[in-house]
């Protein structure tokens, strides 16, 4: 019969003791038992330093063989704060006039100051996706010993430094990658805590949520589900629980206090975030648009006939969405929400309970399948990593306090996908945080596996399986290879996010470098972002409308370049432009790129005064 370190770590906060199992009992001299706890404390830590080590060194591996090409979308937007930060410009990006108020400071702060190391902020995006996602196994490990052993933790903190999906989030200018790491650390000190009634460990539970919050602000779920556990799932007098939970609170908001203020002083309103109000703000005008009633002056109207009505692969929904974001009126007055700035935006938008259940109505309507096909897909790494996962959360049953840190940690692992159903469109990288939750449960699942093997081959006479070596590590380990291994081709693929910075992008970027070449300063006008930061360029968006107005627009906008992509499709107008050249004499044609992977051409706008 097995022992009992087989099953359970030393380190573990709860015993399990299995009935099916029999331990022994060692008796140990004060000293030399704290001298064994000692070398056993030494030996994890350098065993967490070498992994450690080992991600950034798969990182950088994987960094210097995928390449990089242009800036991605976001980390145009994320990248270019940081530089206004810097330059004293203010908490400014590309994306909207005035004041960023949906994106949170953190990220933007830590390129500002990593771009004193590599002057490039660009670069200073990566190096700090770099490192923070090569710190990932760190509270991977914390978590999963604390759940079930040190063995599951060295298992699961394998399986994330070496999970594609992963490794690219550490060299991609993206918030999740950061996020990620963040939030993970925060959860780790909610299963500390939970074992813990000390008020300081719960203090710096709010303290790390307020760092996670700061990067992404679906941060404050997991929190008001950590507050709840810390009133509800611990014993204790009433005034004790309190204490808890509004230490954790209160040192949240210390984090949050300087974000609040800054919104507040922009919109006049006390929030804690502004994505949310845009959302709002989004979605109401999608579900008017829907409902085609007429809510713009001077009339409603369906641009140019515009005929795309459902998603096409550039990732452009119905016309109904793109007229909710980008719509610009007869009278060249910008309506929709993406063409204002956020603080015009928030302050406009007035949330009501009608309102707010039409919006989630909508979202569960559209968004409840697509969690089902997110979590078949082959960049998650299914059907191998949900799998396993499934065994790892109901091989054994749940007893005894420790059951309350695996609620927990499976609320917070939930939270971010019901928060999915608050957006009319869905993304792949809505799901990611899912990933590092699905290999903690999936490490058990791989262990259990292990243990199950054992004992079966061995009932069954067939010795040779059943020794450890092929039971419980040859044969888990092709599973956590094919965890590894299957999603590789998926996550590189032309037509997943990722591709955004990749090699193919160049050109783009080439093309960026070569405009600032040419005139400084400069307003583009492009349907994506990055070639603009290149170029050092302000970035203005083309507008949903007729091709009349859109004329217009080029003057009323100031625009310098305006760049047309073959292979995007917007509206009626735009294909024009796009095949047969912008009607308008003032256009003057400058540049045609053709490659593989992207093909866009440069005009010349000679704007009239």
């Amino acid at each position: 019969m097995p022992s009992l370190t087989n099953q359970v770590s030393s380190e573990a906060p709860i015993r399990r003791f299995e009935p099916e199992h029999s331990f022994s009992v060692r008796t140990l001299e004060p000293g030399r038992a704290d001298k064994d706890k000692n070398t056993r404390h030494a030996r994890l830590s350098v065993l967490l330093c070498l992994i450690v080590v080992a991600s950034f060194g798969v990182r950088i591996t994987a960094l210097a063989h995928w390449g990089t090409g242009a800036i991605e979308s976001e980390g145009a937007e994320y990248a270019t704060i940081a530089k206004n930060l810097r330059n004293g410009g203010g908490y400014v990006g590309m994306v909207s006039a005035g004041p960023q108020l949906v994106f949170p400071p953190l990220f933007p702060i830590l390129i500002a100051g990593a771009s004193f190391i590599t002057h490039n902020y660009e670069w200073a995006g990566r190096m700090v996706a770099l490192l923070l996602g090569s710190l990932l196994p760190l509270p991977v490990f914390g978590i999963a010993s604390r759940l079930f052993n040190r063995r599951v933790g060295i298992v699961a903190a394998l399986l994330v430094m070496l999970h594609p999906l992963l490794v690219n989030l550490s060299f991609s200018v993206l918030s999740e990658g950061p996020y990620t790491t963040l939030f993970l650390f925060a959860v780790y000190l909610v299963v500390r805590a939970l074992n813990n009634s000390s008020i300081i460990w719960w203090s710096l539970v709010g303290g790390g949520f307020g760092l996670a919050y700061l990067t992404r602000q679906e941060a404050m779920a997991a929190l008001a589900i950590a507050v709840l556990f810390a009133f509800f799932a611990i014993e204790g007098r009433l005034a004790i629980r309190t204490k808890r939970a509004l230490a954790t609170v209160a040192v949240f908001l210390l984090f949050a206090a300087p974000e609040v203020l800054f919104i507040y002083r922009a919109t006049g309103k006390v929030k804690l975030e502004g994505k949310s109000a845009q959302f709002f703000a989004l979605g109401k005008r999608i579900l008017r648009a829907e409902a085609n009633v007429p809510v713009d002056p001077p009339q409603w109207y369906k641009p140019d006939d515009e005929p795309f009505s459902t998603p096409n692969e550039e990732g452009w929904q119905t016309w109904q969405d793109k007229w909710a974001f980008y719509a610009v009126d007869d009278h060249l007055n910008r309506m929709g929400t993406a063409m204002r700035s956020h603080s015009e935006v928030l302050q406009e938008t007035h949330v009501t309970l009608k309102d707010l259940f039409h919006l989630l109505g909508k979202g569960v309507r559209q968004n409840a399948p697509v969690l089902v096909e997110e979590l078949s897909k082959r960049w998650l790494g299914a059907p191998f990593l949900p799998a396993l996962a499934l065994l790892g959360v109901l091989r054994r049953p749940w007893r005894g306090p420790q059951a309350s840190v695996r609620r927990f940690v499976l609320a917070v692992a939930i939270a971010p996908v019901l928060a999915t159903f608050s957006a009319f469109w869905s993304q792949d990288r809505y799901y990611f945080i899912l990933v590092p939750f699905l290999i903690i449960w999936a490490a058990n699942g791989l262990v259990e596996l292990g243990l199950w093997m054992r004992s079966s081959f061995g009932a069954a006479g067939w010795r040779i399986l059943a020794r450890p070596v092929a039971s419980e590590l040859v044969i888990p380990s092709l599973f956590a290879l094919a965890i590894i291994l299957y999603p590789l081709k998926a996550v590189r693929e032309p037509q997943f996010i990722f591709a955004e910075g990749s090699p193919s992008t160049r050109v783009e970027k080439d093309a960026g470098l070569w405009i600032a070449r040419q005139q400084h300063p400069v307003r583009i006008m492009d349907l994506a972002i990055p070639l603009s930061f290149h170029a050092n360029a302000e970035w203005v968006m083309f507008p949903y409308c007729d091709g009349d107005v859109a004329l217009r627009f080029l003057d009323a906008t100031r625009v310098d370049y305006i760049v047309l992509r073959r292979q995007m499709q917007f509206t009626k107008y735009y294909q024009q432009w796009v095949t047969q050249g912008i009607p308008d004499p003032r256009a003057e044609l400058l540049h045609i790129s053709s490659s593989a992977d992207a093909e866009f051409v440069i005009y010349r706008w000679h704007r009239t005064g």
